[in-house]
């Protein structure tokens, strides 16, 4: 009694739990039971219904096998009751002469009277022991002779008529069926006839079974396969053991079941198979797109039931927090929910309010960040004023350097305030190439002096190119790098030259100096930082400009380093120029 008040709670407190009920007794409950009576009545009548239309059809094939040999035979005796050709078979006459000729041609022209059956055709020929051949249009059976296989398996089939498949045309043609009997006078054989049926008169006489759905075999009397139209199966001559084998009416060929009817030619003595697969067998039936049709309209009646009990259940529910959301959006009033059940609904209710609560809090977060803000500018605009103080000492310095006339001074000057201007002033993270050469360019004014060495830097820069986006500080780590190994104990002048090109929307930008070069194993230095003394972390800056074009575009950029070890150095680096968001910002200042 105590498990019975969990239950009806769990059912109250669970609202997926009411509808996979509600699902199970007016869904799948009827279909199953639908479906559990009427399945075994369909398949035994589909089953019985199939197998009694297949006997019918073989008891058509055997009465039309029949016939076409009932004809065969007659034309046979035909021929062989012919006074004339009797004659002419037993005489050796040579058929190159003009009476032999005559002869020849008199026996072929009897055989196309004879040849037709219905609108399709059956090709005779006749082999006789002096291997002349006549014959009505097979120009295969020219090739054969009295003594060739194909006729001594006729002149020792038992009971005298033999049945075989073969090519006439090519060995990829539909195969046609060969009836092969001998013509005796006097228990001397004269001549072998064969008469080829055409594959189309087998497909007039298969009809409808002549296609996928079915295979049909054909034996003799000895169980020996003559025609199938399983053209797969040809190559299995164990298929006649399956077939005499099999149990009951099913057979199973290569893992596909199928039903089998038989029947034999009470003429010939020739058996007919037909294999009618389980597949087929049950598909398209009556009495299937009956049960379909109840099916459906059961699913359609319980899901109409089913969508006005989730209708009412839910509607109501739904509105009310859809009400409450827009009350919340426009007033900031809290949300005011009441649920008599512990469901999911009113754990979407609880998880509202928890977001209104949450939403509350953020606002006020955001006022206080931008009280922060504002305090944070304030605080900047203070802290400027130092940088000022800083320019107005170097303007200070310029001007007495230039009123003394030192010029080194002024230089200097001039420059570390223009560099001091790029760096503290522009707050981007990009500036223009122009702005970035014009850096480096100072840098190198004051390294000269610094050095005590005479360099130069040669721009290669189209006008247009001067404009495009850079990221800040970006090329002053390889300047400072070519300075510091390529220019290390060099006693000419220094240059370093600097080319940019724009191709397929990258740029490409190559820094290289007339110096000493690098050796290998400082260039992996330079990129791994394999070395640790104090001396080698200014390559850190190197790798820090690395790192900065990786961040900012992933596999879309390039760098690499080269040198012969003794007279140069090159870096060359490329990123693509449109994936910045700031570049029209750094082209403007």
């Amino acid at each position: 009694m105590e498990k019975h008040p969990k239950l009806i709670h769990y059912f109250k407190s669970h609202f997926n739990a009411r509808l996979v009920l509600i699902f199970l007794f007016n869904g799948i409950v009827p279909v199953l039971l639908i479906s559990l009576t009427t399945y075994p009545f369909w398949f035994r009548t589909m089953r019985s219904k199939e197998l009694t239309f297949t006997y019918s059809r073989i008891s058509t094939i055997n009465q039309a096998l029949d016939s076409l040999t009932t004809d065969i035979e007659q034309n046979i005796t035909h021929i062989f009751s012919n006074e004339d050709i009797r004659s002419y078979l037993k005489e050796d006459y040579d058929e190159i002469t003009v009476e032999g000729h005559k002869k020849h041609v008199l026996i072929e022209n009897f055989l196309k009277s004879i040849s037709n059956y219905g609108e399709f055709a059956c090709s005779y020929t006749i082999i006789d022991r002096y291997n002349r051949i006549y014959t009505n249009g097979s120009n295969v059976n020219r090739l054969q002779s009295f003594h060739s296989p194909l006729c001594e398996s006729v002149k020792q089939a038992s009971p005298g008529t033999y049945y075989t498949e073969r090519n006439l045309y090519s060995t990829d043609s539909e195969k046609a069926l060969t009836y092969g009997r001998v013509l005796k006078e006097e228990g001397e054989i004269l001549a072998v006839i064969l008469v080829d049926i055409s594959p189309e008169l087998l497909h007039s006489i298969l009809g409808d079974y002549d296609g996928n759905n079915y295979q049909v075999f054909i034996a003799n009397p000895n169980n020996e396969l003559i025609y199938t139209n399983a053209v797969h199966l040809l190559s299995k001559p164990e298929i006649m053991e399956h077939l005499l084998s099999a149990q009951g009416t099913t057979v199973i060929l290569e893992n596909e079941r199928y039903e089998m009817a038989h029947a034999s030619s009470l003429l010939t003595n020739y058996h007919t198979y037909v294999l009618v697969p389980h597949t087929y067998i049950y598909k398209d039936s009556g009495n299937i797109r009956v049960l379909f049709v109840i099916i459906l309209i059961l699913v359609f009646m319980q899901t109409i039931a089913f969508s006005r009990i989730i209708s009412k259940s839910l509607s109501r529910k739904i509105l009310l927090i859809k009400n409450e959301l827009l009350r919340f959006i426009t007033t900031r009033e809290k949300s005011v929910f009441h649920h008599k059940n512990n469901d999911e609904l009113k754990e979407i209710s609880d998880g509202i309010v928890y977001l209104e609560n949450e939403i509350d809090k953020m606002l006020e977060e955001i006022q206080a960040n931008a009280e922060k803000q504002r305090r944070l500018e304030l605080q900047t605009l203070q802290q400027q004023l130092n940088p000022h103080m800083i320019y107005n000492a170097l303007n200070t310095i310029t001007q007495l350097a230039s009123l003394q006339g030192v010029k080194n001074i002024e230089e200097v000057s001039l420059a570390f305030t223009r560099m001091l201007k790029l760096v503290s002033k522009n707050t981007e993270n990009f500036v223009t190439l122009r702005q970035e050469i014009g850096f480096i360019k100072d840098y190198i004014s004051i390294k000269k002096h610094n050095n005590f060495q005479n360099l130069t830097l040669q721009c290669d820069v189209a006008a247009p190119l001067m404009e495009l986006p850079v990221l800040k500080l970006l090329l002053q780590p390889f300047i400072e790098n070519c300075m510091k190994h390529g220019f290390r104990n060099f006693e000419e002048d220094g240059i370093i030259f600097l080319y940019a090109y724009l191709e397929e929307e990258q740029l490409h930008i190559i820094i290289e100096d007339n110096g000493s070069g690098i050796k290998n194993d400082q260039i992996e230095q330079i990129l791994n930082l394999s070395c640790q003394t104090e001396e080698d972390y200014s390559n850190i800056g190197i790798r820090s400009c690395i790192e900065r074009l990786r961040l900012q575009y992933g596999n879309r950029c390039t760098f690499s380093i080269d040198s012969d070890g003794q007279s140069f150095t090159r870096i060359s680096l490329s990123y693509p120029v449109k994936e910045d968001p700031h570049a029209s910002d750094a082209s403007r200042r």
